[in-house]
């Protein structure tokens, strides 16, 4: 099924729940600032990190081999011993890099996408929502682009090509229509989403668009079926993903062998405050002194 734009009204019950239950702060950083209460049961998925070539490597195999816990609160600075910024901050930290910022992703949304079309009498009307934000969108510098030289052409040649797929690779992948109509506001200005409709296989792998740098594909921010039995959101730039829905939804999810996923509560914190069984170490503040660090180096050497 092809996605269709639609309208925001269609997500106007996520809004309404949403500011009923409060926007300050403290409720922002509760999984009910995510995904409004009401659901028989909520499950965290936890994004997995990259290892150090390139596989996918869940949470609780960082927390094993450091010693730390890995539980449904867990958050990933102190759990890995990577700070925030990505510099390590004990000996023993993860030597990979932490999740990615853009969302779920591609394996694990193909096994999360069947479990939710099969806990809804509607799979075949699923709202998608992806956030406004996103370079390809809307084009121009914000698009990275890197081309290679084709070794059959001069190097004047090489550049004027350059130019052209450039060019458009950079034009907006939304047509005016899209890119100008309404979309879905959740609370503050950043947090704007476009809103398609698709059904099950959409949800597990949904085409945003065809531009000259192939098929634009990634998981939603946000998805729920007509009958809004459940609910999916991955917070901009978060490292997690929260479902809302039936005892047996969030069942499903937890047996998954293709997710990393705990049960949590609408109440649940998902900022560092929420993790209390990991402390984060502290990074080492004393300045680096290079003459000593030579006279060690020295000091060890036999000649």
């Amino acid at each position: 099924m092809t996605l269709n734009f639609t309208a925001p009204e269609a997500g106007a019950w996520i809004v309404q729940e949403l500011q009923a239950q409060g926007t300050d702060s403290d409720t922002a950083n509760l999984v009910a600032g995510q995904v409004p209460r009401g659901y028989d049961a909520y499950a965290r998925i936890f994004h997995p990190a990259m290892g150090p070539n390139g596989q996918s490597v869940p949470w609780s195999r960082i927390a094993a081999r450091r010693g730390t816990v890995m539980h449904a609160l867990a958050q990933f600075a102190p759990l890995s011993g990577i700070g925030e910024d990505g510099v390590p901050l004990a000996e023993d930290s993860w030597e990979g890099d932490a999740p990615g910022r853009d969302g779920l992703g591609g394996s694990e949304l193909v096994a999360l996408a069947p479990l939710l079309a099969a806990h809804t009498a509607t799979p075949d009307e699923i709202y998608l929502a992806l956030w406004n934000g996103l370079a390809f969108i809307h084009g121009g510098d914000q698009v990275e682009v890197v081309i290679a030289d084709d070794p059959s052409l001069g190097s004047d040649e090489n550049s004027r090509r350059a130019i052209e797929l450039a060019g458009k690779a950079k034009d907006p992948a939304f047509c005016d229509e899209v890119r100008n109509g309404p979309m879905l506001q959740l609370d503050s200005g950043y947090r704007s989403f476009y809103l398609f409709c698709g059904d099950g296989g959409d949800l597990a792998s949904p085409l945003w668009a065809r531009t000259s740098l192939g098929e634009q594909r990634q998981a939603p921010n946000m998805a729920w079926p007509k009958d809004r039995s459940w609910l999916m959101s991955t917070e901009l730039y978060e490292d997690s993903t929260i479902v809302g829905g039936s005892r047996g939804l969030i069942d499903a999810l937890l047996g998954c062998t293709g997710l990393e996923a705990y049960e949590v509560t609408a109440d649940s914190r998902l900022d560092a405050a929420g993790d209390t069984r990991n402390e984060l170490p502290e990074a080492d503040t004393v300045p680096f002194d290079p003459e000593e660090l030579a006279g060690e180096y020295f000091a060890g050497d036999g000649n």
